[in-house]
């Protein structure tokens, strides 16, 4: 046999198919650890220090451990004796650094266990588990001092507040009974407060972004926030801006935005309850989409340099335990009356419903049209007709309040946009 062939064959035969692929996991392992380790290694730098415990090499060579041990040990007693030594040099050197500097944090030592525990997994099999855990570890060691600013954004307060209504809904909303009640059966305990948890998530979101960015970042990226929250509160508060001096373009940009941002969380809404409704009107609302978006990039673009007026946005903290149960005695109205109106009229009375309430609030209807057409025999077409009669009802009201709390020239500007938005969506709802 040719020399060159019969070295091809012994390597052949000694690698065979499971060492490639455990050449595979570790080096997979070794490029978590790398990764963990590189981002320590820059928040070193960027912050400064002289010395850290461990770096980029360190976090790659303690991956590779574990995905060695995790080859070696069929069983877990190497695994535990690894991570046994691994743990207790790594608790020895943060005693160390504590003694010298009291107070030290101890992320970078629990990355080190977590980092070891990822080399396991990799060689384990559970490479995208591991892959995804390498990836999130970096992320969150990455952003520290953005969760420092995003926690003292928030008062003691709303803190008290959101943990109270995520300490009721974690452990009552368990527990309440999934079955109607009332009227019609129309009441289910489970579904109302599960819905109201969806709602006041989505609208904290906005709050929070107020809080932390500080609403005199300017007027559209406020009313791109605050459109989450609460557009009609946003609406009106940046409506009151145009009575204080700034620029009328600025201000119904800002409005617009909201209304746009409105718009999507009606999708988002309808995305978490009923799939099929949303497959009806969503192009309808992507085409209020576009023509909000364009008009308030137009306004934005040709306002004047006081578009950035300092002001204080007004809104109630959503987590709030008032706030919530408020918004559940509304929604359990409109559910009341969505089912009485379907009982009484047919199709035709949801849609009746949807436009005396849209008034004051579109996402009660949104959620109840949507609950409709998967609990009773309201068709899709039908509770997707009632979610844009109550949009178009929000909107009208909300373009007559800006008029009126900013003024007329306020009022003409938001009011065109919106009428625009209500035709375009017409025509594409007629045509599609």
């Amino acid at each position: 046999m040719d020399p060159a062939e019969w070295v091809r064959q012994a390597m052949s035969d000694m690698i065979d198919a499971q060492s490639v692929v455990d050449i595979r996991n570790l080096a997979v392992a070794l490029g978590i650890g790398f990764l963990v380790g590189f981002e320590r290694e820059w928040t070193k730098a960027a912050e400064a220090h002289a010395h850290t415990f461990a770096g980029a090499r360190t976090f790659a060579l303690v991956a590779l451990t574990g995905g060695l041990a995790g080859l070696i040990d069929a069983g877990a007693i190497f695994v535990s004796v690894s991570l046994l030594a691994v743990s207790g040099l790594t608790i020895t050197a943060y005693w160390a650094v504590a003694k010298e500097k009291p107070g030290t944090g101890g992320t970078t030592e629990i990355a080190i266990i977590a980092t070891f525990l990822l080399g396991v997994a990799a060689t384990r099999g559970f490479l995208l588990t591991a892959s995804i855990g390498g990836v999130t570890v970096a992320i969150v060691l990455s952003i520290k001092h953005s969760v420092e600013q995003w926690a003292g954004a928030l008062s003691h307060k709303e803190i008290q507040a959101a943990l109270r209504l995520l300490v009721i809904s974690v452990i009552v909303l368990p527990i309440l009974p999934a079955q109607g009640y009332g009227p019609y059966q129309a009441l289910n305990p489970r579904e109302l407060w599960l819905m109201v948890v969806l709602i006041s998530g989505l609208s904290f979101l906005g709050y929070w972004s107020i809080k932390f960015m500080g609403a005199g970042r300017g007027v559209l990226l406020t009313g791109l926030a605050g459109g989450l929250a609460s557009s009609t509160a946003t609406t009106l508060s940046l409506a009151g801006l145009a009575r204080k001096g700034a620029a009328t373009p600025s201000v119904a940009a800002g409005i617009i935005a909201a209304n746009v941002v409105m718009l999507l969380r009606v999708g988002l809404l309808l995305l978490a309850v009923s799939r099929g409704v949303l497959a009806v009107i969503w192009p309808t609302l992507l085409t209020g989409v576009i023509i909000g978006a364009v008009a308030a990039a137009f306004l934005w673009r040709n306002a004047t340099q006081d578009s950035d007026h300092e002001h204080t946005l007004l809104l109630d903290n959503p987590l709030a335990l008032k706030s919530a149960l408020l918004f559940a005695g509304l929604l359990a109205v409109v559910v009341l009356a969505s089912s009485f109106g379907i009982d009484v009229f047919g199709e035709s009375g949801l849609l009746l419903v949807a436009l005396l309430t849209g008034v004051v609030d579109v996402d009660a209807l949104t959620l109840t049209a949507g609950r409709q057409a998967v609990v009773s025999n309201v068709s899709e077409y039908a509770a997707g007709a009632a979610v844009l009669a109550a949009v178009a009802a929000n909107i009208i009201f909300k373009a007559g309040a800006a008029g009126s709390v900013g003024g007329k020239p306020v009022g003409l500007i938001v009011g065109g946009v919106f009428l625009a938005i209500i035709a375009g969506g017409a025509f594409v709802y007629m045509v599609f």
